[in-house]
């Protein structure tokens, strides 16, 4: 994917986290510039965001607003894209 296409696409799939648990991620765009400063591939952001829904699963989607604290995304990019499958 180009930055373009991977920017779209990793804002709709954080979009889909904040309309399904009604929550506002209030640092979507850091959150979206780290994961495409670490791929630009359409599978793994899919994967990185898939594993942050879960996260906000665990520990955000009682509030209104969350903040995805860096070094949970930087630990689950590292899992990810650096672990053999």
């Amino acid at each position: 994917m180009n930055p373009e296409q991977a920017k779209d696409r990793a804002k709709a799939l954080l979009n889909v986290i904040e309309t399904m648990y009604e929550i506002k991620i209030v640092n979507l765009e850091a959150v979206i510039e780290a994961i495409l400063e670490k791929t630009l591939d359409e599978n793994k952001i899919l994967t990185i965001c898939t594993a942050l829904n879960s996260w906000v699963a665990r520990n955000g989607a009682v509030k209104s607003e969350v903040e995805i604290p860096m070094e949970v995304l930087n630990r689950l990019t590292e899992k990810i894209l650096y672990t053999d499958n």
